[in-house]
């Protein structure tokens, strides 16, 4: 099974990054550009392809691989944006949410809000209101500021979903309909699950005894339930229990209370930098000769790894913007971020040879 994150909580942020960079026009506009344009579709499409096409959000965040066939990458794509962007943040007494404060914040910045209700309205809403012209987030603080209140929203809605994930259990199946389950359980039934392969002592891929059931549910119960047989026994707690009995660890994205935050640092320790750029050059020149890189492309890298501004480096040369726009609607990031999967492959293959 795929390996995850050290902490999910570290893509959830980079992922409200990406959002506040996509709602700046970091991805098309000029860095001197004072104004960004907000058209909810066009918007859409952009995150729609980033949730279904980036390796780390399609297994990270989205958790494609807990989807059973026929679903395809762009339906766990779709459910996320319904389940996470699109969830109404409920208010406490009536206090503004998240997502209103968030909203206000877009509006400082010009951008027309729709009327709601207190806890009626999501992130999404909040990013995008009725659309219209918004004065950019200037400087990178600011922006910064923006990722922070995006990160606040998701911190809420996306709890459940990654709880789900947690589990190794697909939220397609068990966040709507009849047999949706809400948060505390969710969270109480990765406690129980915690404790039970601590009773199983790693021994995976078989159903845990009646006594290690008890001894788990001893240290950590799941409100609504007598007995961890009791728990094992329903419809939701046998699903939990099948993965440990036909499959090994599940795939942990959830992330702690504690944990700080990564915005507050441009990498986390698992995008740090593999190699500095004197290290790097030998590996582009060869992926370029290999015809895994185009010399444009190569350049394009280069230019990244002495920290030149992305955008003024891709103005530069006429066959990037055209292919930009022609193979990737625009997104710079996901172009970004195909270019440096091609280099990584290339490079680990390259080590790798004897």
């Amino acid at each position: 099974m795929s390996q995850g994150p050290k902490s999910g909580r570290n893509i959830v942020a980079y992922f409200a990054g990406h959002l506040a960079n996509l709602v700046n026009g970091g991805d098309t506009l000029d860095p001197a550009q004072d104004f960004a344009e907000i058209k909810a579709f066009s918007l859409y499409e952009k995150v729609r392809r980033t949730l279904a096409t980036s390796p780390r959000y399609v297994e990270g965040l989205v958790g494609f691989w807990s989807y059973p066939p026929p679903n395809e990458a762009e339906d766990a794509a779709d459910f996320y944006f319904d389940c996470v962007l699109q969830r109404p943040i409920a208010a406490r007494r009536s206090e503004p949410t998240t997502a209103d404060v968030l909203a206000s914040m877009m509006a400082s910045h010009g951008l027309r809000m729709t009327e709601t209700t207190t806890g009626g309205r999501s992130t999404w809403s909040a990013l995008t209101g009725a659309g219209g012209r918004i004065r950019r987030f200037k400087p990178r603080e600011k922006l910064f500021e923006l990722s922070n209140r995006i990160l606040k929203c998701l911190d809420a809605t996306n709890r459940p979903y990654a709880e789900v994930l947690r589990l190794g259990l697909c939220p397609k199946e068990w966040l709507t309909g009849d047999d949706s389950v809400g948060v505390n359980t969710l969270k109480s039934a990765n406690t129980f699950l915690k404790a039970l392969k601590e009773e199983m002592r790693g021994q995976f891929g078989r159903r845990p005894t009646r006594e290690e059931l008890d001894a788990a549910f001893a240290r950590a119960s799941v409100p609504g339930f007598k007995s961890g047989a009791d728990f094992a026994a329903g419809l939701f707690g046998a699903a939990v229990i099948a993965r440990i009995a036909g499959i090994d660890q599940t795939f942990l994205v959830a992330y702690g209370e504690g944990e700080t935050n990564p915005l507050d640092s441009a990498e986390s320790d698992d995008d740090a930098a593999l190699m500095n750029e004197a290290e790097a050059a030998p590996y582009l020149a060869r992926a370029i000769a290999a015809g895994v890189l185009s010399p444009a492309e190569g350049d394009l890298l280069r230019a990244i790894m002495a920290g030149k501004e992305l955008w003024p480096a891709m103005s530069d040369n006429l066959a990037l913007r055209r292919r930009l726009k022609n193979d990737f609607g625009g997104d710079l990031s996901a172009f970004v971020e195909d270019l440096s999967a091609r280099t990584a492959r290339f490079v680990i293959e390259a080590t790798a040879r004897p």
